[in-house]
């Protein structure tokens, strides 16, 4: 059998595997939860704040019944919740992924970017801009848009796509106040991930990877874009200076295995979150990657990062 035969076997076997697997349990969301530690932070909702966000939803190849989906989030209780484009898998889903937006948005400030196929399909922007405003959120396009819940002010950085729209984080920059309680970065794609540290945010998240979407057990997501490493398919990273790539903190693998909230302090730099989304792009099937929710809640740290009031 030439290799070009047995890699059509092996997929079609790990699309037949991954289709039942969906039939047989399901199609929840999965909540990752990131529970960050952040220095100088104060908040007073239960001393917490909680931020859901949610990436991919490729409405038309939604890995997740909308119902459901809606559920999980609001199950969640969000404060603020993050959208992180690529709302619709084709133009005749268009209205539907605005339904599905505006039933996310409707009791929340919500604030999303624009993905790639959200570019090139034409995605409207003016009604999305308009949905997300009706519910104390905005679209957010090289711009920051602002929050204020439990006593503190939230603010998010919203940076274009990279691949096909006109990302400028120095724009994104300029747009930014410098009195907010918590800065959040927005970005589709982890392309730009060296330029995303310098929005100076607790957390950036990203989307665009689909975790890789298709993943046999144990090894990097063996597809996945050519311009970042394979294990950035998904995960928590840190952006050190004069590295190549970011270091990864939690990969795919321990994220899936996770039974409690990822403990994390901010005080030693910038996080980067690349979520695996919730729908799906090319082949309509997921394997050991289920679809997910990004919960982070986020508490107040001492400036050693450790956890408690400031001394």
């Amino acid at each position: 059998m030439s290799t070009v035969l047995l890699v059509a076997a092996v997929v079609f076997a790990l699309v037949v595997v991954a289709r039942l697997l969906m039939t047989r349990f399901g199609r929840d969301v999965e909540a990752t939860t990131l529970r960050l530690t952040v220095p100088g932070f104060s908040v007073t909702l239960d001393q917490r704040l909680r931020i859901v966000a949610l990436s991919d939803l490729h409405v038309g190849s939604l890995n997740v019944p909308a119902d459901r989906l809606i559920a999980a989030v609001d199950a969640a209780r969000p404060d603020v919740l993050l959208l992180c484009g690529d709302y619709a898998a084709r133009l005749s889903a268009h209205d539907e992924a605005l339904e599905l937006i505006a039933a996310l948005s409707a009791d929340r400030p919500t604030f999303g970017v624009l993905g790639n196929t959200d570019h090139y399909q034409h995605f409207d922007s003016r009604r999305l801009r308009e949905i997300l405003r009706a519910g104390g959120g905005d679209l957010l396009i090289n711009e920051a848009g602002r929050a204020h819940v439990g006593g503190t002010t939230v603010e998010v950085l919203g940076v274009d796509d990279p691949l096909h729209g006109d990302a400028s984080v120095s724009a994104t920059l300029q747009a930014a106040g410098g009195d907010a309680g918590v800065r959040v970065g927005l970005c589709h794609s982890p392309v730009l991930w060296r330029e995303l540290a310098a929005l100076d945010a607790a957390i950036t998240v990203v989307g665009h990877t689909h975790g890789g979407q298709i993943r046999p057990p144990g090894i990097e997501a063996p597809v996945t874009h050519t311009t970042y490493p394979r294990e950035m398919a998904a995960g928590l990273f840190r952006h050190d200076e004069g590295v190549d790539h970011p270091r990864r903190l939690a990969g795919h693998w321990e994220i899936l295995r996770l039974r409690e909230p990822l403990e994390v302090s901010t005080a030693e730099g910038p996080l980067m979150y690349i979520t695996r989304g919730v729908g799906m792009g090319g082949l309509p099937v997921r394997l050991m990657c289920p679809p997910e929710m990004l919960v982070i809640e986020m508490v107040r740290g001492k400036a050693d990062g450790g956890a408690g009031p400031d001394g």
